[in-house]
């Protein structure tokens, strides 16, 4: 036989515990008095002193205790009212991040896109964009701004804002890095900085001129070989007069081109991107096949040997040319 034991009601709780609290102080009280008058065996005048004197600091301390209880409720109330609308602003600054970033270039001249972000926290450091500039030729960007939450967040569209208004005037990929870093130097005097690459993609002859600010490299991998995207500069928003080099390529049918955050290069700690594709790249491959790859194995390496709770924002982007 067995006895199931019925939860106290929480007011009964309370009426419990108080009325426990009441007989033990009362016991601890009465038996500090005894010790005390046993020890100095006052007058009967010293005894009623003694007594008053016991009833007062009990009393003291029991409004003291009270009013601390106030307080520390008040004080929880208005933290959890705080958390409440900070974790509010997160979310509505995390759906304006998402509402960002662009839509995909269109597959036209067998060019097949997707990209995709998966940030450490509600808001992350990490932004790609796509600009159509001219028919058939797009300038994509993937940035990381340094740092995370809120004040990455504000950088990021800054950083958004000068890139297209660059883009527009249709420069070159070193002019454009050259005079976004000097903006955005200007505007947070290096704090935070952004490693970035900017490719502008010319679908009708398969061709990309790019410049890489201090980001990881991003690769062209198909049946020609590898050629990795290292040309360029330092890190925008860093050094004042920063100059950058670019480079133009030609891409074949079959070529995949795969651009990064540190997070995914960091998350494979020392796997090269060519062999973290593993097989995802493949003559029925797509871009979304590939990105989803990609992601898939940033999301489940565990950072670089020895970062204990390492965690960082992951981002792909991924252009194929079909056969």
């Amino acid at each position: 036989m067995t006895l199931d034991l019925v939860p106290m009601n929480p007011a009964r709780r309370v009426i419990v515990e108080s009325i426990a609290a009441a007989c033990g102080f009362y016991l601890l009280g009465a038996f500090v008095e005894t010790l005390f008058i046993s020890w100095l065996q006052p007058t009967e005048w010293e005894l009623a002193w003694v007594s008053d004197f016991v009833l007062a600091v009990a009393l003291g301390v029991a409004v003291f205790l009270w009013r601390h209880l106030l307080v520390t409720r008040h004080e929880l109330v208005q933290r959890e009212r705080a958390e409440i609308v900070l974790e509010t602003q997160l979310s509505l600054a995390a759906e304006i991040q998402r509402r960002l970033l662009p839509p995909l270039p269109p597959r036209i001249n067998g060019c097949d896109w997707a990209a995709a972000i998966r940030p450490a926290g509600k808001i992350g450091g990490d932004f790609y964009d796509f600009l159509e500039t001219a028919p058939g030729r797009w300038v994509a960007l993937i940035a990381d701004v340094s740092g995370k939450g809120i004040p990455a967040a504000m950088a990021l569209g800054s950083l958004r804002s000068t890139f297209r208004a660059l883009a527009g005037q249709h420069l070159g990929p070193a002019r454009l890095l050259a005079q976004l870093s000097t903006a955005f130097l200007r505007d947070w005097q290096g704090r935070p900085y952004v490693t970035c690459i900017v490719a502008s993609f010319d679908l009708t002859d398969h061709s990309l001129v790019y410049s890489n600010a201090g980001h990881p490299p991003g690769i062209i991998i198909g049946p020609t070989g590898t050629r990795y995207l290292a040309r360029g500069g330092p890190p925008a928003g860093l050094l004042a007069d920063a100059t950058y080099e670019q480079e133009h390529l030609t891409m074949h049918a079959g070529d995949l081109c795969l651009l990064v955050s540190d997070g995914v290069t960091e998350s494979l700690d020392g796997v090269s991107l060519e062999d973290g594709l593993d097989g995802s790249y493949g003559y029925r491959a797509t871009a979304a096949s590939v990105c989803d790859s990609v992601i898939a194995k940033a999301l489940a390496g565990r950072g670089p040997a020895g970062a204990t709770g390492w965690d960082d924002d992951r981002t792909v982007v991924v252009m194929m040319v079909h056969l």
